[in-house]
């Protein structure tokens, strides 16, 4: 069994299996844009349900897929509550404040990772730190998947908050995030560094880097262009999945409409979006929203039951 197949089988077992009864995806649709409709369950404790998984998501979230198997084969974690305080305290930043955005990047990680299961991770984003000594920025999730026609390199970014912040935050980083020297910026900073992924992440990162080092001497404006070149070349395609988890309580109030007041809020998001044009330098991702009305952002953040318990 490949490491893949085995990484996919341990995360079947300890996530997709307990998850499906605590996150729903519905049926995507499309217009200008993709948008992918997301609920949690509706009960008492469904939000503090949710925390609980995006923690336990912690670990996968955190390490690479090859450590993630020898961890779980050499059985260094006797719960998925003990792999997530490991990963806590051992790579991610201390950012335990009510305002910042791990919770985010962490409900995001959850969702590709549970819906599309032949992704993989292009870096371990939590073990590089930027010239600040922070957790590499530019892009909330970097994961790649492969199919017949090639790569896509999934460039994401999450927000968890209000309705309105989510929609702008989005927006903006849509302007501002994924023009071509900024993209080659971050990729080319992640490009050297294939510790412990998938063969194939090292094979885009190996294309990359070779562009990295040949283009040394050259401006930021060039190295951009030929980078976007390079990728039309090896057919490699971009794909941006952006988050959007805000407050709604309401969404929650009959189980009986939950799915018609889900689908009215990924419609209400839709309508926000096509007033936008969106200009990339010399690509054309596909952009995925994905929405995700939450019953009270305020306990799914909670250090005392939320996503945060037993963290901090």
């Amino acid at each position: 069994m490949s490491q893949n197949d085995k990484y996919r089988d341990i995360y079947s077992k300890e996530i997709i299996s307990k998850g499906r009864g605590i996150v729903f995806s519905y049926e995507p649709f499309a217009d200008k844009f993709v948008f992918a409709p997301f609920s949690h369950n509706v009960g008492e404790n469904a939000v503090e349900d949710l925390g609980e998984l995006m923690r336990h998501n912690l670990f996968f979230y955190a390490f690479g897929e090859n450590e993630v198997v020898k961890y779980y084969e050499d059985g260094m974690f006797a719960t998925l509550q003990e792999s997530a305080r490991f990963a806590f305290k051992q790579r991610l930043p201390d950012r335990s404040e009510i305002n910042d955005g791990l919770p985010s990047e962490a409900l995001l990680d959850l969702l590709i990772q549970m819906y599309t299961p032949n992704a993989y991770k292009l870096a371990v984003r939590t073990l590089f730190r930027q010239n600040d000594k922070n957790e590499i920025k530019g892009y909330d999730s970097t994961y790649f998947t492969r199919d017949e026609k090639g790569f896509s390199l999934w460039l994401g970014q999450a927000k968890l908050g209000g309705e309105t912040y989510c929609k702008d935050s989005i927006h903006k980083d849509l302007l501002d995030k994924f023009k071509d020297v900024y993209l080659s910026k971050q990729l080319f900073f992640v490009c050297d560094k294939p510790v412990e992924l998938t063969d194939d992440a090292k094979e885009i990162l190996r294309i990359i880097n070779k562009l990295n080092i040949s283009t040394m001497e050259e401006d930021e404006k060039t190295r951009a262009k030929k980078l976007i070149e390079c990728f039309k070349t090896e057919k490699i395609k971009i794909k941006i999945p952006c988050l959007l988890a805000y407050g709604k309580s309401d969404v929650y109030g009959n189980v009986s409409e939950l799915y018609a007041k889900v689908i009215s809020e990924a419609e209400t998001v839709r309508d926000y979006y096509k007033r936008h044009t969106y200009v990339f330098d010399g690509f054309s991702p596909e952009i995925v929203f994905y929405v995700f009305p939450i019953e009270s952002i305020d306990r799914l953040r909670d250090k005392e039951k939320g996503f945060y318990a037993g963290l901090c």
